[in-house]
This record gives C-alpha cells, sequence and structure tokens, in this order.
C-alpha cells in the first residue's frame, strides 16, 4: 500500500560531511524531534506565501488558487489557475504585501510563461466569502520564461523590490522597483540590471564584501554599483557556473572568516553544494572552493535558511521537488523528502536530519517555495510546502 500522507521520521543523521567521533557520540544525546503532516489540498500549484490575511493576528496561508484561513485553515477561494504541459499549474510564486495602502495584506503572483504580473486584492475581513479576489495588473515585464519571482528589498529602503528569474539565459536581469504614492499605493520602476544574461536560480547578497547586495544565478553574479542599486547597469561577473541553481541560492559566511559563501541545488538532478569563498585575486575576482553536501536525493530546486530546531542557528532547509520536468529528471521515481542540514563551523561538517519520507507523489515534497513560520505558536517554526504533490503544512511539535 502506498504511503499517504506520512511515514515521518525523526532526526535521522545521515553525515553528507565526514564528523569526528565525538559528533558522532554527541548525536546519541540528541533529543527526537518530532514532525506532523497536514494535506491542505491536492493540485499541482509551486508556490505559496504565510501571513495575517484577515488581521485576526493568526497566521494565515495562500497557495494557488486558494487560501487557507487559521486556526482551522479553512480553505478559501483567491483565483483561477490556468494548466500548461504535462502537470503544471501557472503559479510559480506567491508574496504578499500591502498594495494599495489599505493596512492588509495582498497577493502577489509570478507565472510561468506569461509576461504580465497581476496582484490580488484583499477584500478585507467580513467578504471573504466570494468567487475571487479582484484582480489588478502589476506591470508587463515584456519577458516569459520565468523560473521563479522574489519580493526582495535590494537597495535597503526598507520596501521590498519585484526580481524576475528566468531559465532564458537570453533575457534581460531586470528589477521592478517598488515605489509608494502619498496613499501607500505601489507603482513600479522598471530598472535593468542587464540586458542579456539571466540563467535558472538567483539568490541576492553581498559576495565581494562592499556592504552592498549583489544578484548571484546561474553563471555567476552582478556587482551593485557603488552608486546603488538603481544608479546604472550592474558589472557581471562569470566567476563560476551553477547548472540548473536553486531558487533561491543562499548567501551565508559558513565558515565566519569574514567572506560570504554561497550554498545551492542543482534543481534537475542530484547534488547539494556549498561553496567556499577564497581570498579574492589582486583584480577582485572572487575564487571559490566547491564542497559536496549530498548527492542522495534530487531536484532540490527551492533553499531555505532558518532555525527550525531551535538551537538559536539558522539550518538548511530542502526537498525533492516532486516531478519537476514532469518526471524527465534523473531520480524521478524516487521516494520524495524534506529534510534540513545542521552546519558546524567548527567542523564544517554538515548533519542531515530527515523530516519527513514517501513514496513518490503520496507525500509532501517541495514546490518553488519553502515558507518557515511558527502558524501554532508554540515555540517551534513549521514548514509550509507546496508542491506538484500538495500543498502541505508539515508542524513542528519539538523535541
Amino acid at each position: 500500500m502506498k504511503l499517504n500522507i506520512l511515514l515521518l521520521l525523526s532526526l535521522i543523521a545521515s553525515v553528507a560531511v565526514p564528523t569526528s567521533a565525538q559528533n558522532k557520540r554527541n548525536q546519541k544525546k540528541i533529543k527526537q524531534q518530532k514532525w506532523r503532516v497536514q494535506l491542505l489540498h491536492k493540485d499541482n500549484n509551486e508556490g505559496v506565501a504565510v501571513g495575517d490575511i484577515d488581521g485576526d493576528g493568526k497566521l494565515d496561508i495562500t497557495a494557488g488558487e486558494f487560501w487557507y484561513q487559521a486556526p482551522d485553515f479553512k480553505q478559501r477561494p483567491v483565483r483561477k489557475l490556468t494548466s500548461f504541459g504535462d502537470d503544471y499549474l501557472s503559479n510559480n510564486s506567491e508574496h504578499l504585501y500591502d498594495m494599495d495602502g489599505d493596512g492588509d495584506l495582498d497577493i502577489v503572483a509570478g507565472t510561468f510563461k506569461e509576461t504580465p504580473v497581476n496582484w490580488y486584492e484583499n477584500p478585507g475581513a467580513g467578504n471573504y466569502d466570494i468567487a475571487a479576489w479582484p484582480v489588478h495588473r502589476l506591470v508587463d515585464t515584456s519577458t516569459a520564461h520565468n523560473e521563479a519571482t522574489f519580493l526582495h528589498d535590494i537597495d535597503g529602503d526598507g520596501i521590498p523590490d519585484f526580481i524576475e528569474n528566468s531559465w532564458n539565459a537570453k533575457n534581460p536581469t531586470q528589477i521592478f522597483r517598488f515605489v509608494k504614492d502619498t496613499a501607500g499605493r505601489v507603482n513600479v520602476e522598471r530598472h535593468v540590471v542587464c540586458q542579456s544574461g539571466n540563467g535558472h536560480g538567483m539568490g541576492f547578497g553581498d559576495l565581494n564584501g562592499d556592504g552592498k547586495q549583489d544578484i548571484i544565478f546561474q553563471a555567476g553574479w552582478y556587482e551593485q554599483p557603488a552608486a546603488g542599486a538603481f544608479s546604472g547597469p550592474w558589472k557581471y561577473h562569470h566567476d563560476f557556473d551553477l547548472p540548473h541553481a536553486s531558487c533561491p541560492i543562499l548567501i551565508v559566511d559558513l565558515n565566519h572568516d569574514g567572506r560570504n559563501d554561497f550554498i545551492w541545488a542543482d534543481g534537475h538532478n542530484y547534488g547539494l553544494y556549498w561553496h567556499e569563498q577564497l581570498a579574492p585575486q589582486a583584480d577582485g575576482t572572487t575564487i571559490w572552493r566547491q564542497h559536496m553536501i549530498d548527492k542522495k536525493f534530487s531536484q532540490g530546486h527551492a533553499l531555505a535558511w532558518d532555525d527550525v530546531d531551535n538551537d538559536g542557528e539558522p539550518e538548511l532547509i530542502t526537498g525533492k521537488r516532486y516531478y519537476a520536468h514532469s518526471g524527465r529528471d534523473a531520480g524521478a521515481k524516487d521516494d520524495i523528502t524534506v529534510q534540513f542540514y545542521d552546519w558546524s563551523p567548527t567542523t564544517q561538517a554538515w548533519t542531515k536530519r530527515l523530516i519527513s519520507t514517501a513514496t513518490a507523489g503520496e507525500g509532501p515534497g517541495i514546490g518553488l517555495q519553502i515558507r518557515v513560520a511558527d502558524l501554532d505558536n508554540n515555540g517551534w517554526k513549521d514548514l509550509i510546502l507546496p508542491g506538484k504533490s500538495g500543498t502541505h503544512i508539515i508542524w513542528n511539535e519539538g523535541k
């Protein structure tokens, strides 16, 4: 009989980088962490967002055609999505932000193939028994072939910006700057980072130590201009290649040497890696050493960096994206897993901890976004995961 939603294994250590005997002894002392899976809806949606939609102080969830109202996560309609290909819904990302200045959260959504970006207006408390939320055009990006989108404050002004990632390397890399009018309504200003040079996977952070956020992607990175994010084109550095890189790529100083490293996964094959930044060349060229984290699961298309074991340090959270390319990727028929990895800066070792595993298509995997939030206020952060095996909550019940 196929596994139906859960086969939860708690804190099974699978060391991806060799650890010392002392580390192995320490593993035996770790108390068991418990997780519980809840299926919200079985469809092919791969975007998700978390926030207080109805203003009651509780975190709700949006995922594709529906939102789920806390505390019981009652399913309510938002919109209708079109399907394409063998098993896709036209939704590659969701974000929550007050777009019209009325004080409640609206939904900004990205798509795979369409050039327009829409936002969906929150009808407000007491008005949720409607067939769909009012829809508004944010911008026509003029580019399709979209891998994912991000709502990210690239210039540090406290207002997020909308950034597209495309699998088409010929597409421009561009940022749509959010600008609020006097009433708090959001308008956008287009800024082109590079006219031709995008690629599968994207992340944000300071790679060269100048205090400004750069953009990393499949074929290298873009350096933010000294005069600011929107002052002109960004300088391209082809210092590495990351085939089918994850969304996002995480920029973190893992070994605490003052230089930011990065973490990425191959979204369509086996392989989870971190790249250690070494001392740069005299001309500023960045130098990197690649390290393997795990090569026992495939399609780690999305990553998150958050503290899910309450040790005061963030962990690397990922899993298998079920049928990322409709079953044509390596390992497509493997069991679906969700897991996190503990990092030790002292030993520079990762310890893998399995959260859930299930027969392909029959349990939680990852889609294009991983959200981490304490939904039930128990002090432990939960995982909210969309994907082609359904939208799930994995409840963190602690140790």
